[in-house]
């Protein structure tokens, strides 16, 4: 899954700390630094996650998620602060997390990956066909098979025609959820109950699917590394 995530906070050597972190934990996000809440505000900008300091000069954190509130706004908020004290409030900015400074590294892993499952669970994803848009779960996605310049979207009740190509839908979906385990086939790591015998088993799904040889140990160890961040959840 692709991030959009912003960082905020008036003191830039914690923004370059913060920004060492994430890009850690997830090479592919788009991240953006603001040093101001009304910078951040200025921008208008939609992110997925936000990690936003509350004590700043200015507009502090607890206001900027007011205001974003207000606007509709369901980011996902991670509060960065010294002080237990303001986590009353943050809680009536339907804050996501509270991270206290200095930020630990396994403690913002955690908070991202939980946010992530979050957003996992009420994406929407787009699919136009024949003339017609339609709407469905991205967690209800359970593979991806090519034909030709388009693609079949197998959900958990039916499948669907896209004129996308499987490139296309990769490159929507990324990598955190998503593996191409061959030329023809993309699977949802949520989705797989077995990898045996050269093919992937996968819920909803009567028949297997085959994993190149290429793939295999590749798509072994990032599934297992998915287990591990999501097992509270499989």
């Amino acid at each position: 899954m692709y991030v959009n995530i912003a960082v905020c906070d008036d003191e830039k050597i914690i923004c370059d700390r913060i920004i060492s972190l994430v890009t850690e934990i997830r090479p592919d996000a788009k991240i953006d630094t603001y040093l101001s809440g009304e910078k951040l505000l200025e921008s208008k900008k939609k992110y997925d996650i936000i990690l936003l300091d509350i004590e700043m000069p200015g507009i502090n954190g607890m206001a900027v998620a007011d205001e974003l509130r207000k606007m509709g706004d369901r980011v996902y908020i991670i509060f960065l602060t010294s002080h237990s004290e303001f986590m009353p409030e943050a809680f009536k900015v339907k804050a996501f997390r509270f991270l206290k400074k200095p930020v630990d590294k396994t403690e913002l892993a955690e908070a991202i990956s939980q946010s992530e499952k979050e957003i996992l669970n009420y994406e929407k994803i787009i699919i136009e066909e024949k003339g017609h848009t339609r709407l469905i779960g991205l967690r209800d996605l359970v593979c991806i098979e090519a034909f030709g310049d388009g693609a079949f979207l197998y959900t958990t009740d039916e499948v669907i025609e896209s004129s996308r190509s499987l490139k296309y839908w990769l490159t929507r979906l990324g990598s955190e959820h998503f593996f191409q385990v061959h030329k023809s086939y993309a699977v949802s790591m949520a989705h797989v109950i077995n990898i045996e015998n050269g093919c992937v088993y996968l819920h909803n799904m009567k028949d297997s699917v085959p994993v190149s040889r290429r793939n295999i140990a590749r798509f072994r160890k990032e599934f297992y590394e998915y287990v591990k961040r999501n097992s509270k959840y499989i």
